[in-house]
């Protein structure tokens, strides 16, 4: 993320190109500028600066494609929210509308605003969601009949582009996608707009190197608008090159090698109009998120030994949990960057057919019982199981709406054999059986029943941390005898739960311990401290993030406490934002519960630090609540 490091090694080992993949400077104008002007140049390789600047502003991409009479959606640059709400009141326009950083990308930097009342905090969240800090506000176009359509171009910047037909994106959460598929079961006259409006965009540009041109469309009525241009290779790039069956990225240093036989789409014999496809292929992103818990992010440790993948003809399988040398032991799931852990991609011959050879692909892959990264696999499951996703009836908005329902399905196709019927079984097996299989080495995963037996007995020792505590009798180190009476349900770690007798009671207790489906990743934990769940007036992070603002109520408070000032001066209401925490650079807010003082702040809350799922924001005592 850092031009001048880049610029750096690529001078110091003496590289002639720098190729961007789809990170961040991918679409930087100021990296490849940077390396057009040193001496001898280097060549990045991409569009143009001058493209990508362009496309880097999404009002600036509009405003080209209304001038080439392509159509987009209203919408206009805003710096304060109140304009936001003008735009919205303007005549034709209404609610929802959506805003949108400039420079957003991956969902991030997008909220639809539904009201005016919620279009302050929606506006406030993409501006720290936009690293130019720079938002624009359109008219939102979702719900039932709006799909997600992006269109792969290539050219070679001399004036001749192409295009290699279209993706079909619609299966999103929070604008993120989720499933691919190429190509899109919309009619052909229906999507060849939409390509004929890249290509004129592209020959305008004279664009050189991959590009995506995104669109939505409405299935029903078949109106569509250009959303924005995507000027690198997309992570979904994979299912162009299953139908196409050709290398995208190989092209694209062709086009950028020094040989005049090679960079031109002519010399590569890929000027032509291809060939519309025969083959159906459909991408899945694997991540490490917790569905049944609002796609919360699940940061952790993956060994080697936990992986088992999906493997066969027509089956291929993109991650960074891999290496061509010796692997690592293990990788660590951040807070950071995306949650994307693989890429699973499957062709078929038909979408049925590769709807189906998904559903087994996900079966295959297994991760051990014992890990505490949770993914979405039963959504992926869910939604090729779905009868929507069989009818084409899917929109931007529909796995938000469907989650419940495609939840349920994936206990069905994920739990074994149930959900495909004897005669899709059958099938099935067959279609396994005749494809060609590849063989992937792995270690069995280990199972995740301890080996906890009624009557075990457990020595249990209490003691502070802190030696800087003076030492009294209620803090010395205090020692407690338990056994396991009776164990209801053990599938420990990820849960164990019965009934234990213990020096800490004079009764039997029954106990259920669950294990978190978050871990804070680089720390122990120790400079925070859990809030009590059983305690309203306790505020806890939902969630393990980055703290990125705190509000000026806690921030008085907290200094208050430093002070060694009793503090319940400070004030909040009920919905009121005390922090922001960020998780693969989107913004989440942690509210009040209710109208009350702050009683104190969790500690070690500061801005920087990570925060983990469960642990104190601050206390929030009610009005009128007694202190005792």
């Amino acid at each position: 993320m850092n031009v001048d490091a880049i610029v750096e090694i690529a001078v110091r080992t003496q590289c002639t190109h720098v190729h961007p993949g789809y990170g961040f400077l991918s679409e930087s104008p100021a990296l490849a500028s940077a390396l057009a002007q040193l001496s001898p140049p280097i060549t990045f390789i991409g569009p143009s600066p001058d493209t990508l600047r362009l496309a880097g502003d999404k009002t600036h991409s509009r405003d080209l494609a209304t001038s080439l009479n392509v159509q987009v959606a209203p919408g206009t640059r805003v710096t304060v929210s109140e304009e936001v709400c003008a735009f919205a009141a303007r005549h034709g326009v209404g609610y929802p509308i959506m805003i949108k950083a400039l420079d957003g990308g991956g969902g991030r930097g997008i909220r639809v605003v539904e009201t005016a009342s919620r279009v302050d905090e929606a506006f406030k969240r993409c501006l720290g969601e936009s690293p130019s800090g720079k938002v624009f506000v359109e008219k939102a176009l979702t719900g039932p009949g709006w799909k997600h359509i992006e269109i792969q171009i290539m050219g070679d910047g001399a004036g001749a582009v192409n295009h290699f037909w279209e993706r079909e994106c619609s299966v999103q959460r929070r604008f993120q996608k989720i499933v691919e598929v190429a190509p899109s079961r919309l009619p052909r006259p229906v999507l060849q707009p939409l390509i004929d409006a890249s290509l004129k965009i592209a020959a305008h540009l004279k664009y050189k190197g991959l590009g995506t041109f995104e669109f939505l469309v409405n299935s029903s009525t078949y109106q569509w608008v250009f959303l924005e241009i995507n000027p690198r290779v997309q992570v979904e790039h994979t299912i162009t090159e299953e139908i196409m069956d050709l290398d995208l990225v190989q092209v694209q240093l062709l086009l950028f090698s020094s040989s005049a036989s090679t960079n031109t789409l002519s010399s590569l014999f890929l000027d032509n109009p291809p060939p519309v496809p025969t083959s159906t292929a459909i991408q899945l992103r694997l991540t490490a998120e917790n569905p049944e818990n609002g796609f919360l992010l699940t940061p952790g440790i993956i060994r080697s030994s936990d992986l088992q993948w999906p493997a066969g003809r027509g089956v291929r399988i993109d991650t960074w949990l891999s290496s061509s040398a010796q692997p690592p032991s293990e990788w660590v799931v951040g807070t950071d960057f995306d949650s994307l852990l693989a890429k699973i991609i499957v062709r078929g011959h038909s979408f049925e057919e590769a709807s189906r050879k998904g559903l087994r692909a996900l079966r295959e892959f297994k991760l051990a019982k014992d890990s505490k990264i949770k993914t979405n696999l039963r959504v992926l499951s869910g939604v090729l199981d779905h009868q929507d996703w069989k009818d084409g009836s899917i929109d931007t908005l529909w796995l938000e709406r469907s989650l419940a329902s495609v939840l349920d399905l994936s206990g069905k196709v994920i739990g074994g054999r149930a959900g495909l019927g004897t005669d899709g079984l059958d099938e099935l097996l067959k279609q396994r059986a005749s494809e060609t299989s590849s063989t992937i080495t792995t270690t069995p995963s280990p199972g995740g029943n301890a080996l906890l037996q009624p009557g075990t007995l457990f020595h249990l020792t209490l003691s502070p941390t802190s030696s800087s505590v003076p030492a009294t009798t209620s803090q010395e180190a205090r020692k407690h005898t338990l056994t396991l009476t009776s164990i209801a349900h053990n599938a420990f770690p990820e849960k164990l739960s019965g009934v234990l007798q213990s020096t800490l009671s004079p009764s039997p207790l029954a106990f259920s311990l669950s294990q978190s489906t978050s871990a804070a990743v680089g720390g122990s934990g120790e400079g925070f401290e859990l809030a009590d769940p059983n305690d309203p007036q306790h505020v806890a992070a939902p969630l393990t993030g980055k703290i990125v603002d705190i509000c000026p109520t806690l921030k008085l408070a907290s200094q208050e406490q430093k002070e060694g000032d009793d503090g319940g001066r400070q004030r909040v209401k009920k919905g009121e934002t005390l922090v922001v925490m960020s998780v693969m650079k989107m913004e989440s807010v942690v509210v009040a519960p209710h109208d009350g003082i702050v009683e104190r702040v969790g500690k070690g809350l500061k801005v920087g630090v990570i925060l983990g799922e469960g642990m104190l924001v601050c206390v929030v005592r009610p009005l009128g609540a007694s202190r005792l």
